[in-house]
């Protein structure tokens, strides 16, 4: 089956290869109870849709189900979408990935002349993360419910801190959900468009991705919604309780199903986003002052398994966990979606590549 077909034939779970998929279906089953917060699973090999499924429950309460349609937060596997807003940028030459910060965020020219876009996109900027306890501190004594113009009138009112004395950029990798967030505030300002309004227009209108969106956006309140899950003390699952952090993007702020995500590997896979130079670009590691391989590139850890190259990344965020494996050399496309905690997303990656590769 073709992944763009969008046609009702695609609404019931897919299952091309039924030895393969029940390899899948048992694995699944034996992870995730039939009344637990769940799991929808997605697999593209050389093209095709071969797998897509939905395991569990949405809302436990209500006793939902998840289907491939059901949406779910994506948490940091979104920083992609950000480091591909970035090239498209660049294509239209409205930046260089080598520009300085304050270049395209003038309150932050204290960063100096050194702290580029790159940096930021590779996590080898040394700038200080908001996201510990007296960051966020301070990003919410600035606003009740911040954005991201917050989070910069927060780094130029503090001065514009390095993570500490005498780290410059380029020194070291330090994963940083405050420099894609940065990064977010730049495709906003160039742009002239919301992060929301940029990925709805430039990719997920085009791709026909008709579930998938930015924050803010009234369909997270959308009964296909899963309900984000966290374990109590006693190690029962509750609803998290959300975050007023919610609306600042480029970290991580996408909501989408496993379905959709098929149609976006399918335009990373033919160019359709960006061309094959800056998907190339996206996809090679960044390195440290001293040489060294981050093996990381724009929003995507980068390495390779069994002799083949793979990209990859997961996320965790308000009770939403995530895992986005595209294997490079031979087209094979994991994607797991979950509100589950207990869920291990790799390791059902990991069944999915030994049974499809």
């Amino acid at each position: 089956m073709a992944i763009w077909n969008r046609g009702p034939s695609a609404r019931g779970a897919i299952r091309a290869d039924p030895s393969r998929s029940a390899r899948m279906d048992e694995y699944v089953a034996s992870q995730i109870g039939e009344d637990d917060p769940g799991v929808a699973l997605s697999i593209v090999k050389s093209g095709a849709l071969v797998h897509a499924a939905g395991y569990g429950l949405s809302d436990w309460r209500r006793h939902l189900p998840v289907t491939q349609d059901t949406i779910f937060h994506l948490a940091s596997t979104g920083k992609q979408f950000t480091g591909l807003g970035i090239l498209m940028l660049a294509e239209e030459q409205k930046l260089l990935v080598d520009d300085p910060i304050g270049k395209h965020l003038p309150w932050l020219s204290g960063f100096g002349p050194r702290l580029t876009l790159r940096h930021l996109l590779h996590h080898t900027s040394g700038i200080r993360d908001l996201y510990d306890d007296a960051g966020v501190a301070e990003v919410l004594a600035r606003a009740r419910r911040p954005t991201n113009v917050d989070v910069v009138r927060t780094y130029e009112e503090l001065g514009c801190p390095m993570a500490r004395r005498g780290l410059k950029p380029g020194d070291e990798f330090a994963y940083s959900n405050s420099g894609y967030d940065l990064l977010g505030a730049v495709i906003e300002r160039l742009s002239g468009q919301s992060f929301r309004d940029f990925f709805r227009s430039r990719m997920f209108d085009r791709l026909g991705m008709k579930d998938t969106f930015s924050v803010p956006d009234s369909r997270v309140r959308d009964r296909r919604c899963a309900t984000g899950c966290v374990l109590d003390d006693w190690g029962s699952f509750v609803e998290h309780e959300g975050t007023d952090l919610d609306d600042i993007v480029g970290s991580g702020s996408v909501y989408s199903t496993a379905m959709d995500l098929c149609l976006y590997d399918r335009a990373l896979a033919t160019n359709a986003l960006v061309g094959a130079a800056s998907m190339r670009e996206a996809l090679t590691s960044g390195t440290t002052n001293d040489g060294n391989l981050t093996n990381y590139g724009f929003g995507w850890y980068v390495g390779t398994y069994e002799g083949v190259r793979f990209a990859d990344h997961e996320g965790s965020w308000i009770g939403y966990i995530s895992y986005i494996c595209r294997y490079l050399d031979h087209p094979l496309s994991i994607f797991v979606l979950s509100n589950n905690p207990q869920a291990n997303l790799i390791e059902i990656a990991n069944v999915a590549t030994a049974a499809y590769r």
